[in-house]
């Protein structure tokens, strides 16, 4: 069924989202870098196939940007693989850099397809890269494991490095106009950039990060507790002090010379919005004060926002603030 219908859209990712009991109706999504995408509905038996919707109709598809696929070795020795996406119509040379590491960490990954958010960048003269460094899924159990027992701010982190300074060796990356952007895991990534490689970015925006991992251990969920021993194998024991500080953003302020975005949700279950605030009141003691602009805090919001005005106030800040700093 998947190679009869991968092989009546060619180039496009497809995937079975839903079916029925007896598998007989299937929901398709077919989609691309370059298109958001529309639903099928297929009938296995009668093999038909019958338009249902398109979700972003109203998307001009030729200004979207093409989301490349990019394969590189890191400092010691490990395949690396992930996606450049480059504005449309520009050269791709000496390109404003936003680097975006998933969540997670372990386990997910990012994927070839339609991706609003770097399509967001690309609009406005910025390449996007999305690297699945170590610990990432989908790449067997010896690469995510790599990524296991205190390799946060370390060599996990070692591999966003190297992916700038490997986009910087092609011509792709301007080194002097990078920035780092992410969520969760990624919002973590963010802060051990500025901390741990401050003369790498120029900015960074730091959305429901972790800036203290001791905390994350101690402000677990209740539904998270099953998993506790599982994450003191993957990222470290908790009761190891001395590592728990060294791999923690908010030890390591007087590190970050870069301006600084940091959202937030107040209702946060996984990333209470305390580790935001120490972070602000850290930055608060060496003299930084966050503009209205850099500090996002929404009590109304979880992990990651859901509400219409406040993605569009968040997006609104992030082009501003990009603007600023990476132009």
């Amino acid at each position: 069924m998947m190679a009869s219908l991968e092989s009546a859209f060619k180039n496009k990712v497809v995937s079975v989202v839903s079916r029925s009991e007896d598998e007989v109706l299937n929901i398709v999504y077919v989609g691309s870098d370059t298109d958001p995408g529309h639903y099928y509905l297929f009938d296995k038996v009668k093999n038909t196939l019958k338009s249902l919707v398109s979700p972003m109709d109203w998307l001009d598809k030729s200004q979207l940007s093409p989301m490349k696929p990019i394969r590189f070795t890191s400092r010691d020795g490990l395949t690396l693989r992930g996606y450049l996406t480059i504005p449309k119509g520009s050269k791709g040379k000496k390109l404003p850099l936003i680097v975006n590491p998933h969540g997670g960490p372990y386990g997910i990954r990012d994927t070839w397809g339609y991706n609003p958010e770097t399509q967001f960048f690309a609009s406005r003269g910025y390449a996007t890269v999305q690297v699945n460094f170590r610990g990432s899924g989908g790449y067997g159990r010896k690469f995510q494991q790599a990524g296991y027992g205190g390799k946060w701010g370390a060599e996990m982190q070692n591999d966003l490095t190297d992916t700038v300074k490997y986009l910087v060796s092609e011509g792709i990356a301007d080194p002097k106009k990078v920035c780092i952007y992410g969520s969760s895991y990624g919002g973590y990534a963010t802060m051990a950039g500025l901390t741990f490689t401050p003369e790498l970015y120029k900015c960074g925006i730091n959305y429901v990060g972790i800036t203290d991992v001791s905390l994350l251990f101690d402000s677990l969920p209740k539904h998270w507790e099953p998993q506790r021993e599982t994450l003191k194998k993957q990222i470290g024991d908790p009761n190891d002090k001395a590592l728990m500080k060294k791999m923690s953003p908010l030890y390591h302020v007087d590190k970050i010379v870069a301006p600084l975005m940091i959202v937030q949700g107040a209702k946060d279950p996984r990333v209470v919005k305390k580790h935001a605030i120490n972070l602000r009141d850290a930055l608060e003691e060496r003299g930084i004060t966050l503009s209205d602009d850099e500090w996002i805090m929404k009590e109304n919001e979880g992990h990651g926002f859901q509400k219409e005005e406040n993605k569009i106030e968040l997006y609104t800040k992030i082009e501003r603030f990009l603007a600023k700093h990476l132009q």
